[in-house]
């Protein structure tokens, strides 16, 4: 099964084609994550997977720069940021009203990334307010630095993707995608389903101690991004899938490297090549967080969070690997059983599109 989806993701066929424009996107993609990274390890940044990750992510996820993408994301981080110092400063102390507000709180996210025109909005805000609950929910974190670290990290994301779009423009117009028609039922049905998981999944984090298991949390987070149950299989597996070719190529780099992590002239070469091939991959598959996007955001995070000197990369990448499919599991089962009880429902039933929708 490994081998077959690595094989289809990486076969060109039919729409699947290897363009100008995608050359510029995987151009664009790389270079920001280069930069970013080499900026966050010249400053010894102490969240560097978000200064990495955001700019690779508003690249890849959005094909396009404009006014509205920039309000999209700007909104998204800052309502994230905003609203969870408000559920952790003043309603820690009332776990059930703050899971209930945590959940509110995601119900509108994916509510906005089912309907479609807000998907950005909805998709940063997500992301941003998982790893920020994550993070504040320990006595350890400083919440002056997360806060500053991910509002620097948004406005650098800005920045480096209006540069590369001016350096390296798309060589042809991009055509709108097709636009998803959705009844009300079903996106009742996506946003509740979602929302119910990822708070389930912030209530196991929040009992069990798993502050270094950040790569199990956004893996569990990023499959809910299809909001139903048969996208949510086929995005384990993609998940899945990347996160191991992520996983064993930062492996084989930390073999290379050895001892000498903390160079960036010998790391910053290997990080390229890696990021290089999961972004190729990533920009060929064109079907949104594939194997290409888990493949490359593995590479980054890993590279970002745990390559600095004195720390076991090797542990960190084999307790990676394994905390991912465990979360990946475990959130394939939620999803399946919140689907089913949610089809119990009409106002909340689930209907497939039809093919090519």
């Amino acid at each position: 099964m490994f081998i077959d989806t690595l094989r289809q993701a990486l076969t060109l066929h039919g729409q699947r084609v290897y363009t100008a424009n995608d050359f510029r996107q995987t151009l664009r993609i790389v270079l920001a994550g280069m930069i970013a990274l080499g900026i966050s390890c010249f400053y010894n940044t102490t969240y560097t997977v978000f200064y990495v990750i955001y700019p690779m992510m508003l690249l890849s996820l959005v094909p396009v720069f404009n006014r509205f993408v920039v309000k999209q994301f700007l909104c998204g981080a800052m309502l994230s940021c905003m609203m969870t110092m408000l559920f952790v400063g003043y309603l820690s102390q009332w776990p059930l009203i703050m899971t209930l507000a945590v959940f509110s709180l995601y119900v509108l996210f994916f509510r906005l990334m089912s309907q479609g025109t807000l998907f950005l909005l909805g998709s940063i805000g997500v992301v941003c307010q998982s790893a920020l609950l994550n993070f504040m929910s320990y006595p350890t974190t400083d919440w002056h630095t997360l806060i500053f670290s991910i509002i620097e990290a948004s406005v650098m994301a800005l920045g480096l993707s209006a540069v590369m779009y001016t350096v390296l423009p798309d060589v042809e117009p991009r055509g709108r995608p097709p636009l998803i028609v959705k009844d009300p039922a079903r996106v009742r049905h996506e946003s509740l389903l979602a929302a119910t998981v990822a708070t389930l999944t912030f209530i196991v984090f929040q009992i069990c101690d798993l502050s270094d298991s950040l790569a199990a949390l956004m893996a569990g987070v990023l499959v809910l991004f299809p909001m139903h149950y048969r996208g949510a299989v086929l995005s384990s597996l993609w998940r899945v899938v990347g996160a191991t070719l992520g996983g064993m190529y930062v492996l084989l780099a930390q073999l290379l490297l050895y001892s000498n992590d903390s160079h960036l002239l010998l790391m910053m070469p290997l990080v390229a090549i890696g990021l290089a091939f999961g972004v190729r991959l990533h920009v060929i598959e064109k079907v949104g967080a594939g194997v290409g996007f888990s493949c490359f955001t593995t590479i980054a995070i890993m590279f970002g969070q745990s390559l600095h000197p004195g720390n076991d990369l090797v542990f960190s990448d084999l307790w990676r690997i394994i905390s991912v499919v465990g979360s990946i599991l475990i959130t394939l089962t939620l999803v399946f059983i919140v689907h089913l009880l949610l089809n119990h429902f009409a106002a909340t039933r689930y209907i497939p599109s039809p093919p090519g929708q």
